[in-house]
This record gives C-alpha cells, structure tokens and sequence, in this order.
C-alpha cells in the first residue's frame, strides 16, 4: 500500500492535528485547574467545614480584595509547586476528617513578608504618623459613648535613619520564642550597620536562652510577627457592636442594646442557630420593657437586630472550636491574654546591662491620647 497516497496522507495530518488540539486542550484545562486551586473559593468553600472561621472573618477584612494564594503562596513557580506539594497532607486530613480543631497558627511554611506583604506594602517608605478614633460604647441605658483618639508613631525609612514602630522592620531584628505561638520570647538581637550584635534577654529565662538554641530557632522578624491578623480577624462581640453603633448600623438611641446584644452572644453559643434565636428573643425585651418605644423604633429594632446576626455570624464557630479568644493579635498590649509588644519591650533587659529594659514607656509608640466622653 502506498503510504504517501493522499488519503494516508489526509489521515495523517488529521490525526496530528487532532493531537494537537488535545495537547493544548490539556495544558489549558491543566491550568485553568491550578487556577482554580489557588482560588478563594477553593481555599474556603470547598474546605468549607476547615476553613470556614478563617474564611468567614476573611470576607470582612482590610484584605478581602487579596486572594488567599497572593499571601499563602505569593508569586513564582517554585512556591507554586512547594505549595501544592505541602498541601497534600491537608487534603488527605480533610478526606479522613483527621485534621485540628481549631486550626493550629502561625503557619509554620508561611512565606516571608518581603516576599508577600511587602509586595503591595513599603513599610520603609512610611515615615508618617497614624491618628486612630476608637470609639466605645457603655452597657448602661443610654449606651454612653466613649472616644479616644490615638496617635501612633508609625514611622518608617530605610535602615541607616529608620525611626519609631515601622524601625522593627527596616532593622535586622531577630528574636528565639519558646513557645510554638511565638508569645513567649526570651532572646532578641538587632544586628548594628558595623556587623556588631546588641543583644536582649529575659533574665529569667538566661539558662534557657543558649548560642546553640539562638543559632538553630532564631527568626527574624517581620511583619506578621506584630500583624499576625492582618487578614483572618476573630473579633469580639463587643468591639463589633461598638463598630456597628459607630457606624450606625445600631441606632444608638434603643436602650441597653449594647447591653442585650453582648448578652446574646457572649459567652459563645452552641450554634449559629441558637445565637440568632437569642438575638431575636431582644423584639421581646423591647415589648416587655419599653412597649411605646418597639412600636415607635420597630424598624431600628429590626436592623438592629439583622446587625447582631451579622455579629454572630462572625464571632460563631462551635464546629471548629473557634471563638474570639482563639486567635489573638499581637498588635497593642490591652488585651492580658495577648501582650503583643510588652512580648519584648518591659520584658527584655540588655545583656550584661543588669535592669536596663528595652523601653516599654507610651511615648515609644505613641504621642499623646486623648479621652472623650
């Protein structure tokens, strides 16, 4: 049979041709896969039982617009592949229901900030100050409102002249923790422009703190060693009820509703569902406390009311064991259960300086605060 004759020759073509249709029809459903992979919907919907909490308070954050690959994965093919690889071990916890609850942090392969954080945000081109109203609200009748006003030395510059909170990171600051959630640090050391280092140490924990333990756990820090919640924020029901009078999805004029609101949902509930029927169950305060007024404001009580399952559905978790006090943040030191900055400053003194502390006064990072009733 004659190979060249133009029907084998019409086959033939056909063929390559067909094959390669397939190939490229492969590469593109192979990427449009990968895609999807490093998707928010993959990370948090089809995780859904996982992620949720995380996912939930995601959708509420500065950060919403940011995918999670953007600072789970970041950019380039090797961290790419490095991310799929790591995550089989998810996949395999999530398919036999063999995974923590809640989810264990920080994450232990998060890629540096340089490479993530930094690739949106310049820390060493701040050199500014931030004024912040925090406003709050009373448990008593009239919800009394409170406002202080912060100023925060934010600053920032390359690292010759860096200066106020933003110095931490144009510094090469390393610290050893002790504890797997790096609250606990013990050691700190600030590499100097002439190579020299300044060292910092708890001295209780002196015995502890050894050149062989500081050489194989040191770290260096970055920004997510202070904004551990940039994104994934767990807030209370208080601080988001403060949030909603303030911004008037509240009316601050319905007595005691910051009082009923944190009632219904702190302590946590069992359920999404049990939450929401005690925020429901406020209609009833009102009818039985202040009749004219549910009549009057029956509108206001109901957007009220849609606000707190707002709430709830933010600060509600039972399934994964998460709950505002699970995940805290290390930025301030208001809070006694997070010490955030008093992790180091207060604590550490100068290594062979008895008693001299790092600073821990106010006007390290602020200037003046001023209260408002």
């Amino acid at each position: 049979m004659d190979r060249h004759h133009p029907r084998h020759r019409e086959k033939l073509l056909f063929l390559m041709f067909a094959g390669a249709i397939g190939l490229v029809l492969l590469v593109i459903s192979g990427f449009q896969l990968m895609e999807f992979t490093d998707s928010t919907a993959f990370c948090g919907r089809l995780c859904h039982g996982v992620m949720y909490p995380e996912y939930t308070v995601y959708q509420a954050s500065p950060h919403s617009r940011v995918t999670c690959s953007e600072c789970h994965v970041g950019p380039g093919a090797s961290y790419m592949v490095k991310s799929k690889v790591s995550g089989m071990p998810m996949v395999v916890a999530l398919a036999t229901n063999k995974f923590h609850r809640p989810i264990p942090t920080p994450v232990e392969n998060l890629r540096p900030a340089p490479e993530t954080c930094e690739k949106c945000h310049r820390p060493e081109r701040f050199a500014g100050d931030l004024v912040r109203v925090h406003t709050t609200f009373a448990t008593d009748e009239n919800n009394t409102r409170k406002v202080d006003t912060r100023v925060l030395r934010v600053g920032g510059g390359e690292s010759e002249v860096a200066r106020d909170i933003h110095w931490h990171i144009a510094a090469s600051v390393w610290y050893l923790a002790m504890d797997q959630k790096r609250q606990d640090i013990a050691w700190v050391g600030v590499q100097q422009s002439d190579g020299t280092l300044v060292e910092f140490i708890d001295p209780r924990k002196a015995e502890q703190v050894t050149p062989e333990r500081i050489a194989k756990e040191k770290r260096l820090m970055d920004c997510v060693d202070c904004h551990n919640r940039a994104t994934h924020i767990f807030d209370s029901p208080s601080n988001l009820i403060d949030s909603a009078l303030t911004q008037g999805e509240i009316d601050a004029g319905l007595p005691f509703i910051k009082k009923v609101g944190v009632e219904a949902l702190d302590p946590v509930n069992s359920s999404l569902e049990a939450a929401n029927a005690k925020v429901e169950a406020i209609r009833d305060f009102y009818r039985a406390n202040y009749p004219e007024l549910a009549q009057q404001k029956s509108t206001e009580i109901d957007r009220a009311i849609a606000a707190l399952k707002g709430v709830a559905t933010l600060t509600t978790f039972p399934d994964m064991h998460v709950d505002w006090n699970t995940y805290k943040s290390n930025l301030g030191h208001l809070d006694p259960q997070a010490p955030g900055c008093f992790r180091c400053h207060g604590k550490l003194e100068v290594k062979g300086q008895k008693g001299k502390f790092i600073d821990a006064g106010c006007t390290s990072c602020h200037y003046t605060v001023k209260i408002q009733e």
